[in-house]
């Protein structure tokens, strides 16, 4: 057998594949190895997401990482890879069980918010948009999950602080109930009010300044709304009936006097007839004279005629005259009727005067209440802006008056009232005005009064209010007031200046009250 020789080509061939061999070895191996450690972050990052699920996995998993970092031999892995397998597996399971029982739960704690009584209409808007909205990821799941969790924690904020708000609440209904209780026992004595309807809006606010509770305090005020309503409306049925009878009056004199008008031309009809008969028949007779001694003449006859033409006109001037005295008689009544309804005019406008003074008057105190004080004020202040001269308004509180009602009972109260209104009338001058501004407050009105004059007008009310002997029991009771006070300047309107002496009057209780403060 002869041997073969190599051709020059496949020499070449082998030693240019004997160079190439181990570098293309080296890219593999790069490649490899570039490859495992890209498997290897990528393992970490799984490991790293899935850990803090189940402490099993969890160990199994960091004991894989440890050992894939370690070792240089990728098959060692396999098994634990697959006991890793088994067990993420089961997890899921166990995970997608609970996620069920976490989505009935999260509807189920929905559908329970959802059944609280109280809740604002927002916070259920919220929850029904939320429950109906679909979770297709964990991601989404977590997202609801903290959202149901905020609407719960905003339930239960209301319900914790409800109570709290209601308390405040209550305490503020009870404090404008109490006011509304001053208000109207103050009102009630503004009211001019007679008989029944008048002793009852007393009893009301003789309950009233006791401390009643806030349903009877209501109950009250309905009644005295009747009450009031009732007399305003008795009032207007009066003046109603009195004008329907005064129509009713002048109806029947108007138709009276028609039909006397009517009798009156009827006489006058009658009289000029009477007159013209009684004319031709001294005609007749004056001519029969004049034929006197002719043939034609007859004066016998004549005379006859005469006299039963005389006859019948008197017997219709009879009958006239009993005619004109019906007609004098209907003339006297119609003007008795006239004088009646004249007297009951008279005592309409009477009765309407006074109840036009009563309404300027305050029924407690009898001095002049809050309308007249505007009318007064409005009138003394267009004299201050022509004249320009000092003008002075101070306001009066007895102070503590509250107490006095409290420890004396409301009648005490009401004798302080009037005796402190007239002691303030006597100390002013005839000039000057007075007006209950309501409960234990008053105005007075200075005008033109120089600087020392209102200082000793407002000294001497203070003073003289101080040393009142008025007594419960044989106990003193001490009254004194505080006063604010301020005097028209500049542009100053009403309102303003008012304004001005109630803060007068807050400084003068808040530094201690009997004291004269001027603003």
């Amino acid at each position: 057998m002869t041997k073969s020789t190599p051709s020059p080509l496949s020499a070449q061939t082998a030693q240019a594949d004997h160079h190439h061999a181990p570098s293309a070895y080296r890219e593999l191996a790069l490649k490899s190895r570039r490859e495992i450690h890209t498997l290897k972050r990528l393992a970490s990052r799984l490991i790293a997401t899935c850990t803090g699920k189940n402490t099993a996995v969890d160990q199994k998993l960091t004991d894989f990482r440890d050992i894939l970092y370690s070792a240089q031999d990728v098959s060692a892995l396999l098994p634990r890879l697959a006991v890793i397998e088994r067990m993420v597996s089961h997890q899921d399971m166990t995970q997608k069980k609970a996620q069920s029982h976490l989505e009935e739960q999260f509807h189920t704690s929905g559908e329970t918010l959802q059944r609280v009584i109280g809740l604002p209409a927002q916070l259920k808007r919220d929850l029904r948009e939320l429950l109906a909205k679909s979770a297709n990821s964990d991601t989404e799941r977590t997202q609801h999950l903290i959202r149901l969790l905020q609407l719960y924690e905003r339930a239960v904020t209301l319900q914790v602080t409800r109570p709290r708000a209601q308390h405040a609440q209550i305490e503020l209904d009870k404090d404008q109930i109490r006011r509304v209780a001053d208000e109207l026992q103050n009102l009630i004595t503004e009211l001019d009010i007679d008989g029944q309807a008048g002793s009852q809006l007393l009893d009301i606010r003789r309950q009233l300044l006791t401390d009643v509770a806030p349903a009877t305090v209501v109950s009250l005020t309905l009644s005295a709304l009747r009450l009031i309503l009732d007399a305003t409306q008795a009032e207007r049925q009066a003046s109603q009936q009195f004008l329907a009878q005064v129509n009713d009056d002048l109806v029947a004199i108007s138709q009276q006097n028609t039909r006397a008008f009517d009798h009156a031309t009827q006489l006058r009809v009658a009289h000029q007839s009477v007159d013209q008969r009684l004319a031709h028949t001294i005609t007749d007779i004056e001519k029969e004279l004049g034929l006197k001694g002719t043939p034609e003449s007859n004066p016998e006859a004549a005379l006859t005629r005469a006299l039963d033409a005389l006859n019948a006109i008197a017997k219709e001037n009879e009958a006239l005259k009993t005619r004109e005295r019906a007609l004098e008689e209907q003339l006297s009544h119609n003007q008795t009727q006239l004088s009646t309804l004249a007297e009951h005019t008279m005592d309409q406008r009477r009765h309407v005067g006074d109840q036009e003074r009563k309404r300027l008057l305050d029924p407690l105190t009898r001095v002049y209440n809050r309308a007249a004080l505007n009318d007064r004020l409005e009138h003394e202040f267009r004299l201050w802006k022509k004249y320009q001269r000092p003008f002075c308004l101070a306001v009066i509180d007895i102070d503590h008056f509250k107490q006095v009602n409290q420890q004396f009972g409301y009648e005490v109260g009401d004798k302080a009232l009037k005796i402190v209104a007239r002691t303030i009338y006597q100390c002013l001058r005839d000039t000057d005005f007075i007006a209950r501004f309501g409960g234990e407050e008053f105005v007075i009105l200075l005008p033109d009064a120089n600087d020392d004059t209102r200082t000793e007008i407002l000294a001497t009310i203070s003073h003289t209010i101080r040393k009142l002997p008025l007594k419960f029991k044989n106990e003193r009771v001490a009254i004194t007031v505080s006063i604010g006070a301020t005097l028209f300047s500049d542009q100053d309107t009403p309102t303003p200046v008012l304004e001005r002496a109630d803060q007068a009057l807050y400084q003068a209780k808040n530094s201690g009250r009997n004291q004269i403060i001027w603003c």
